[in-house]
């Protein structure tokens, strides 16, 4: 702060010069402006890491510590310089500011024990804040506010103080933000900013020397946070670049500047034009943070700094890097039958229920024999909650740890998988934009080498129409919203656009729900693998279903011109093939042939049946099945859809269903280009079970096959 404080202090003696008026002593001028060009704006500045995905890296954690910092000292020189400003001489200024910093005192050793003492007693803690402690919260702070006015210093120092004393327990303080943040975001934001806007006049710009003033107002409030912080940063072993980068977010003014500006133009501090010259700064300063700290500091050079940070031998000209390329940093790889790696997103709630399901199905059994597959499951959970422009956020965001420590979805998967035995579970929590889901998942699967990327889609309509229940008055209604929106074929054609590990959309419709009095109701169900059109995806599909073998049972179906027939898989067989690196290389048929070796009866068959005239291969393979699908069961199919393909189809139009299902389906072509042609036809026939829509990656989707 030291070098913007003291540019700014340089300026102000023009500025004061261009103000022409002598009831405000220079030396207040003077501190004020100091105070103005060395603030930073840490709501802004966390919101540009999180939307920037660098609060993880070197710099965001750099910055996010500076820029807290930097926002306590500057409200504390703040509170001083207006107490300078309402007093007549220096003695008075000391008693104002003495007295402010006594009812602060006050407020952290007397009322700050009561609160909390009033927060246990009304169970805010485990319960979020309720009406009572919520009415005594709002009443502290108007109290505060009016106590700090009455001593002299500005009315948003109370408020500030009655914030401090908010215990951050249990995430407290973040319930009772979320509790006022609408009215606040909808109504006085709104109003602040009118009032501020009407206090511009961008029409006092009007002389040379004035645009100068702008010019080098802007200039120095750059100069001083970029040139200050990047010396800092570079002394402390950051590269060029990355101390840059700090400089540029800490130069950020953003809100809390404009706030700063009022105060200074209510209190008589600042005239109307040298007003207008600070808030253009503060805009342009803002505008500027977030395109230059992009060019500055890309994707593929936070890879580069972190492949630096791990390895502190590595030199950047040692390698010949593709700037371009997001994926510059890798993960060593363990041999393919020591572990299994799982990447699943949890951004909804309704989505444990099943993804704990399949979990449970994967953990290999401990005490099967030696020579049977054993290899570690490592689990990968991402929890991705949206980031909004709730100021809730921006607090979650400032303690993230904790935030992820608190996570009840996270916690109960700890639980969870702790419980069964689970090797390895790695959770991580970040708040992204919704279009940003896929392509943050994509990215840590990258980093992680995961095996395979496990999506969870509970979309408005995963439950079949026909068994969901409306209200006689919405019926009409309804018929009008039965169709999944465009964002959900979206979503699943960007899920898709992961290649470089196997991808599977989870499609649920019941699958690991448990109704209350029937909790063996999931016990018997049956996993079903129909290979229609062969290739890459069919055999990941295959190869997915056989890792949950143990604990159900797995049926293959194929259709074939010649006779019916049946074999089975033993559990040799099985292992042997999920051990082998090139099966997901190899042809479907020496797949199967090398798979299914014997006639004694096994939990894993293959059927193959002989296909009916005029009927589409999906429904021969239906037909055969001895029990219906049931909401309980679960189908693994391979998408089988080539680019090409997908391109072909006009998407999201409503068409007539193959196999003679009804036309009013909720599903458009969209999902048939995204979803491929087997698990639409599934979904639009109305069948209760859920789905796993099997993609290969790209490198073993080349290889030839032989289906």
């Amino acid at each position: 702060m030291a070098l913007p404080f003291g540019l700014g202090a340089a300026v102000s003696v023009g500025l004061y010069k261009l103000q022409n008026e002598n009831n405000i002593p220079f030396s207040s001028f003077l501190l004020f402006l100091g105070v103005a060009m060395a603030i930073t704006a840490f709501p802004v500045l966390a919101r540009i890491l999180a939307e920037l995905k660098l609060l993880r890296t070197r710099v965001g954690v750099i910055t996010m510590s500076a820029g807290l910092l930097n926002d306590c000292v500057a409200w504390v020189l703040l509170a001083l310089v207006v107490a300078l400003l309402n007093s007549s001489g220096g003695l008075e200024a000391l008693y104002v500011f003495l007295t402010t910093a006594a009812f602060a005192l006050f407020l952290i050793i007397f009322i700050a024990p009561l609160y909390r003492r009033l927060a246990i007693k009304t169970g805010s803690f485990e319960h979020g804040p309720s009406p009572f402690l919520m009415a005594v919260t709002m009443l502290l702070v108007l109290i505060s506010a009016f106590v700090t006015d009455i001593i002299g210093v500005h009315p948003i120092f109370g408020g500030f103080l009655a914030g401090v004393i908010i215990p951050h327990d249990h995430d407290l303080a973040i319930k009772i933000t979320e509790k006022i943040e609408d009215i606040v975001n909808i109504v006085f934001l709104p109003l602040y900013f009118t009032l501020s806007g009407l206090k511009t006049q961008i029409g006092l710009l009007n002389t040379g020397e004035v645009w100068g003033y702008v010019i080098l107002v802007i200039f120095l409030a750059c100069f001083g946070k970029i040139v200050g912080c990047a010396i800092a940063a570079r002394v402390t072993g950051l590269t060029t670049r990355e101390s840059l980068t700090i400089g540029f977010l800490m130069s950020c003014k953003g809100l809390v500047e404009l706030i700063v500006l009022n105060i200074g133009h209510d209190a008589g501090v600042l005239n109307d034009q040298i007003f207008v010259i600070m808030v253009v700064m503060a805009l342009i300063t803002t505008f500027m943070t977030t395109p230059t700290v992009m060019w500055l500091y890309p994707e593929w050079y936070q890879k580069l700094s972190a492949e630096r940070f791990v390895n502190p031998e590595f030199e950047e000209d040692s390698v010949d890097i593709d700037k371009k390329d997001p994926s510059v940093l890798g993960t060593s790889r363990l041999e393919p039958d020591q572990y299994f790696s799982l990447v699943t997103m949890l951004n909804r709630i309704d989505t444990v229920p099943s993804m704990m399901a399949l979990i449970r199905l994967l953990k290999q059994d401990p005490l099967a024999p030696e020579h049977y597959n054993k290899s570690r499951l490592d689990i990968h959970a991402l929890r991705l909650l949206e980031l909004t422009q709730r100021a809730s956020d921006i607090m979650k965001i400032q303690d993230l740890r904790e935030t992820q420590k608190q996570d009840p979805v996270l916690n109960v998967l700890r639980t969870f998988t702790s419980l069964i035995g689970i090797e390895s579970l790695q959770t991580r929590l970040d708040f992204r934009t919704p279009s940003e889901y896929i392509s943050t998942v994509s990215d840590y699967s990258e980093s992680v080498s995961a095996d395979m990327v496990l999506l969870p889609w509970v979309s408005n309509n995963h439950v079949p129409v026909q068994q969901q229940e409306v209200n006689p008055m919405d019926q009409h209604a309804a018929a009008d919203w039965k169709s999944y929106p465009v964002s959900d074929a979206d979503f699943a054609a960007s899920a898709y656009a992961i290649t470089h590990a196997t991808v599977g959309l989870f499609i649920d419709r019941g699958f690991g729900h448990v109704q209350d009095g029937n909790p063996r109701s999931q016990r018997n169900f049956q996993i079903i693998v129909p290979i229609t059109h062969g290739g890459a995806d069919d055999r990941a599909a295959l190869l997915f279903a056989l890792r949950l073998y143990v604990k159900a049972d797995v049926l293959v179906l194929k259709s074939t011109l010649g006779e019916s027939s049946t074999t089975y898989a033993t559990k040799e067989s099985i292992q042997h093939t999920l051990n082998t690196a090139s099966a997901l290389h190899t042809s479907d048929d020496s797949l199967i042939q090398g798979l299914f070796t014997s006639s004694i009866v096994s939990s894993v068959v293959f059927r193959s049946v002989k296909q009916s005239a005029n009927v589409s291969e999906y429904s021969t393979l239906l037909d055969s099945l001895e029990t219906p699908l049931g909401k309980h069961d679960l189908v693994v199919l391979g998408r089988s859809i080539s680019a090409s393909n997908a391109a072909s189809l006009p998407a999201y139009t409503p068409t007539p269903l193959e196999g003679g299902s009804s036309s009013n389906s909720p599903y458009s072509r969209g999902f048939k280009s995204a979803l491929g042609n087997t698990a639409y036809q599934i979904l639009s026939a109305g069948t209760l079970a859920s789905l796993v829509v099997i993609q290969a990656p790209a490198s073993d989707a080349l290889h030839p096959t032989d289906a």
